[in-house]
């Protein structure tokens, strides 16, 4: 399984390696990253996890299904804890680096990383993964990043389409609601491109970094050490336990690559939004990205040692 991530990883670099080269040139300006950005996130996206339910019913996907969503809210609890524990609210750019820490690229990285190694079934798993993160990032996330919050504000940033299609394709799902292929089809074609844009606007993002400079940073280098490692391994040990117990082997390796993806670009855009040091965030999403392409396959390596 680690030589496929691996391989699978090296085609999403190359993908990337071109929106980088694009962005460069100036052929994806940052308005057009911006759409890119907006189109993957609001359509392409949630149509991948939506047409992941088009399946046939099953009782045991069903109970792998509530399994990865306990683990999923277990975990991130603890991705949170460690955040709070490891960087001080009073230090400066504490949000951006707790926010750093938690989440992870689970939706531009992880469902075309998860699709393209496990299939369908996989993203399925993958969704629980993803709905709590969009809960956490549009939640917490943002009560870090402006220092307040209100129960308004949080439902109506709730209302996001990935949550939307995951809610709805799992109605799908348990009614057992199939889509007439004239339906299905379309989508499924919408949903193929979700790999190639999400990796176009990584690298499209990457290409307005100073990549070079963010190397120098030591700090930088702290924060993504433990991101990608030291979570991801702490997560391996918890996952391994879970093995023990009898859960699915394919749920626990799908959620151990959502949560060994590089930071989420969405702290960026929060930093843009709320007027915090953005280009320190771009930094971070920038030298954690380029690190996952040997962090992710480690992390699986070692798992797999684990006989999991």
């Amino acid at each position: 399984m680690t030589e496929v991530i691996l391989s699978k990883i090296a085609v999403m670099f190359i993908i990337m390696a071109i929106g980088f080269v694009c962005g460069k040139i100036g052929l994806i300006d940052s308005k057009g990253n911006k759409i890119l950005s907006n189109v993957t996130l609001l359509l392409v996206n949630p149509l991948v996890m939506f047409v992941s339910y088009q399946r046939e019913y099953s009782s045991a996907i069903a109970k792998n299904l509530f399994i990865s969503l306990g683990i999923s809210v277990l975990v991130m609890t603890l991705q949170i804890a460690i955040a709070v524990v490891l960087i001080p609210k009073k230090r400066d750019n504490s949000a951006i680096e707790r926010l750093t820490v938690i989440l992870t690229n689970c939706g531009f990285m992880g469902i075309p990383l998860v699709e393209s190694v496990f299939g369908g079934e996989g993203v399925i798993y993958l969704s629980m993964y993803v709905t709590v993160f969009n809960v956490v990032a549009w939640t917490y996330g943002i009560s870090q990043m402006t220092g307040k919050a209100s129960a308004r504000t949080t439902v109506k940033n709730l209302c996001t389409p990935a949550i939307f299609a995951i809610v709805l394709g799992l109605v799908f799902y348990f009614c057992r609601i199939s889509l007439p292929s004239i339906i299905k089809e379309p989508l499924e074609t919408i949903g193929n491109m979700n790999t190639p844009m999400a990796m176009l606007v990584a690298g499209a993002t990457l290409s307005g970094t100073n990549i070079v400079k963010c190397l120098k940073k030591i700090r930088v280098y702290i924060i993504t050490a433990v991101h990608l490692l030291a979570i991801p391994l702490i997560a391996a040990a918890i996952l391994y336990v879970f093995s023990k117990l009898g859960i699915s082997s394919e749920v626990l390796r799908v959620l151990l690559i959502a949560i060994s993806c590089p930071s989420a670009v969405i702290t960026t855009m929060f930093s843009h939004r709320y007027g915090k040091d953005s280009v320190y965030a771009s930094e971070l999403f920038a030298v954690s990205t380029l690190l996952s392409a040997g962090s992710i396959p480690l992390v699986m390596w070692l798992f797999s040692l684990m006989g999991v």
